[in-house]
């Protein structure tokens, strides 16, 4: 998708709150968002060994900073440090639960989304759900879906009060819940 001057401007955002900073991640950020995320996916995903071996971490400036149709935003404390992630990408229809599902044109899928403890209840994960869903209309998708686990303490409960609906409940060992949000 190729995009005008004044459209680059609008989706370079930047989002200010009194403790914190969300902004589009740049390929300058992405080892401090690598050193943030990966501790989290072994704090949240302890029975994983290998939950931080995926395409999208190995090649993150790829990943997320070279099309407009894939971002990562992250919440940047007042000392710079990465406090908070969501990103997207466009949606291949690779899960077998949801394939044919989605129209992969127009859909993206959200990922990465975490927020450091000692943070959480702050309105962080909102305001980057608000940043993400914003800029995926921007670029033209007019849905998102995701997975999450129910064994995520608020996970589940938190996207439910996004107003993401349930596609699928899995009947995994990770308890996977599928779910998808049409934007207007």
């Amino acid at each position: 998708m190729k995009l005008s001057n004044m459209q680059k401007e609008r989706l370079s955002m930047e989002l200010i709150h009194k403790s914190w900073t969300i902004r589009k991640l740049t390929a300058d950020d992405v080892s401090q968002a690598l050193a943030f995320i990966i501790p989290m996916l072994h704090e949240v995903y302890p029975n994983i060994p290998d939950v931080a071996v995926r395409w999208d971490l190995s090649h993150m400036a790829e990943a997320y900073t070279q099309e407009a149709r894939s971002t990562m935003f992250a919440a940047f404390d007042q000392d710079g440090s990465v406090v908070g992630t969501i990103a997207i990408r466009p949606y291949d229809d690779r899960i077998e639960h949801v394939k044919g599902c989605y129209d992969v044109d127009r859909t993206a899928e959200l990922s990465r989304c975490y927020v450091a403890g000692s943070l959480r209840r702050q309105g962080i994960a909102g305001t980057l759900v608000a940043a993400i869903e914003d800029y995926s209309r921007q670029v033209g998708y007019t849905a998102i879906c995701l997975h999450t686990h129910r064994f995520l303490p608020g996970g589940y409960p938190f996207w439910l009060s996004r107003q993401y609906n349930n596609r699928v409940i899995g009947q995994d060992d990770l308890d996977t819940v599928y779910m998808d949000k049409a934007l207007g």
